[in-house]
């Protein structure tokens, strides 16, 4: 699933390939992947967008129609601009879901193989009612030791699961979580409530850097992620321990499986004890 720093490149792409245009019209193409809020009872376009934010791995594109588009690209949804879409490449579109109809002859085709994403189009008022329970933006100011700290002072559970939860820390996904974690030398079994301030501090501070570090490489291009021209990021070269065998001081990394979810950490560089 794509995590912060990849919605972060796209919702950053759509913004500049969006610039001065006009939404004239959204196409669904596969039943549930656009929901329409039951209150709109006016056609929202066309419209030009005003707005990009980001919300934990939602981003919300505000237009001045009043209107929202909320979109969610979940485990393998993107957005691809059809001009950088190259010939060879339109096999793809068999698994276009929908499609932003732009003036200046643009499309922007919603691509999503296992069909999880969504897009809900609603009045710009209602967007609290479409998003879950979020908690800190890592790279606002909001996000500090003191704030992480009392999020995590509440959880029992390993501090690598305490980290995925939505409602601590919003945008945080399994490949960063990994990383930051060896970053600040932390073992992952760690429970929350157990993280002394200044392992606190070294999370914050590794969470900052990791995910700035990863939005400027365009995000991390494992499986599906491509920004909105189809390429890919390139932050996946610089892992250090998410799906790999050794960490960059030649120990062995390990995985194991957290809540479902497979943790890759060093047991030499990430002791459980005295870190």
């Amino acid at each position: 699933m794509p995590e912060l720093p990849e919605v972060q490149t796209v919702l950053n792409g759509l913004e500049k390939a969006l610039q001065g245009k006009t939404i004239l019209s959204l196409e669904c193409f596969y039943r549930g992947t656009v929901i329409i809020d039951p209150s709109l009872d006016f056609d929202p376009f066309p419209a030009r967008p005003v707005s990009f934010i980001r919300r934990g791995k939602y981003m919300l594109i505000h237009l001045d129609s009043g209107i929202s588009l909320i979109i969610h690209l979940r485990m393998t949804g993107k957005l691809v601009l059809d001009s950088t879409l190259p010939q060879t490449d339109r096999e793809i579109l068999k698994h276009e879901r929908a499609r932003i109809n732009l003036d200046q002859d643009c499309l922007l085709h919603f691509i999503d193989i296992r069909t999880f994403g969504k897009i809900v189009l609603c009045k710009t008022d209602n967007v609290p009612n479409y998003l879950p329970k979020l908690g800190l933006e890592p790279l606002s100011s909001e996000f500090t030791p003191q704030t992480l700290g009392q999020k995590l002072n509440a959880r029992k559970a390993p501090i690598k699961t305490a980290l995925l939860d939505q409602s601590i820390v919003a945008g945080l996904g399994n490949i960063y979580v990994c990383e930051l974690l060896y970053r600040a030398a932390i073992c992952p079994m760690t429970a929350a409530t157990e993280l002394s301030q200044k392992q606190v501090r070294r999370i914050a501070a590794e969470t900052v850097k990791v995910l700035t570090e990863a939005i400027a490489l365009g995000g991390t291009s494992i499986s599906d992620f491509r920004r909105i021209d189809d390429k890919t990021g390139e932050f996946q070269n610089y892992l250090k321990v998410y799906q790999k065998n050794t960490c960059p001081n030649g120990h062995e990394v390990k995985r194991i499986v957290q809540a479902g979810r497979a943790t890759f950490y060093c047991p030499l560089c990430q002791k459980q004890k005295n870190q």
